[in-house]
């Protein structure tokens, strides 16, 4: 019969303290792997909005829309350049001192700054002070138990090197270049670093009602040594009239 070992008190302390530095160990690797997407993030390449900044160029070609939407979406068009023609445009979200919401927050029209830890990744952006909050490892509730919100309701997980997010309940009034989008929207991110100060979102735009396809297209953006600023419209001049047209008030 072999002998019985015995542990003593000490023995078995050391064990555990063993297993809990192994432990540590083991979860400061995982963490070390995960990739640093903190930081200032600016839309690349430079000229990434096309010929006119004030009418940037859609990130995924034309935008499958359905009828009437796409009548609609065209009779806009002409109305805003007909606006613009006459010197009074239509009045836009920046006009209105709105928050952009999802997805053109992530557009990047101003700088924005991502900060996250094992829970949360949040988005900050410059226009506005905008914040949009990424909570990690956590189903979406039921679509009929959310409250629409201008960046509406996100849930992301990573999946290896990337963090893939998803994001329902955007309020109805939020457009995205002008294309409006039902109750109903569903927006998947899958946000990777490709180069150590080079970010990718790939985004897929699900809207059955609005769209005859998914609609999808990649940001790109660069890591920026900028740190954002305090954006505000206290001191609004736009005054909009009763067809939407803005003029700006000097007196």
């Amino acid at each position: 019969m072999k002998p019985t070992r015995h542990l003593t008190p000490v023995a078995l302390l050391l064990g555990a303290l063993c297993l809990a530095l192994a432990a540590t160990s083991g979860a400061a690797e995982i963490a070390a792997r995960k990739p640093n997407i903190s930081g200032t993030w600016e839309r690349t390449p430079d000229d990434w909005f096309g010929e006119d900044p004030d009418d940037p160029v859609l990130p995924g070609g034309p935008i499958p829309l359905k009828e009437p939407y796409a009548s609609q979406y065209s009779e806009l068009k002409k109305k805003q350049a007909e606006a613009n023609e006459a010197g009074t445009p239509l009045a836009t979200t920046s006009a209105k001192c709105l928050p952009e919401g999802m997805p053109t927050l992530m557009a990047a029209l101003f700088p924005i700054q991502i900060i996250y830890d094992d829970n949360n990744v949040i988005v900050l952006g410059e226009y506005l002070q905008q914040v949009r909050r990424i909570i990690l490892n956590e189903a979406l509730p039921p679509l009929d138990e959310l409250d629409p919100v201008y960046q509406g309701h996100s849930r992301g997980r990573w999946q290896g090197d990337t963090l893939v997010v998803e994001t329902r309940a955007i309020r109805t009034d939020v457009t995205f270049y002008d294309v409006p989008h039902s109750e109903g929207v569903k927006i998947t991110e899958r946000i990777r670093l490709t180069a150590p100060d080079h970010l990718q979102n790939r985004v897929t735009i699900e809207d059955p009602q609005i769209l005859t396809k998914p609609y999808e297209f990649t940001f790109e953006y660069k890591r920026s040594d900028y740190r954002i600023e305090e954006y505000v419209c206290e001191n609004n001049q736009i005054v909009i009239d009763s067809e939407g047209k803005a003029t700006l008030k000097t007196d």
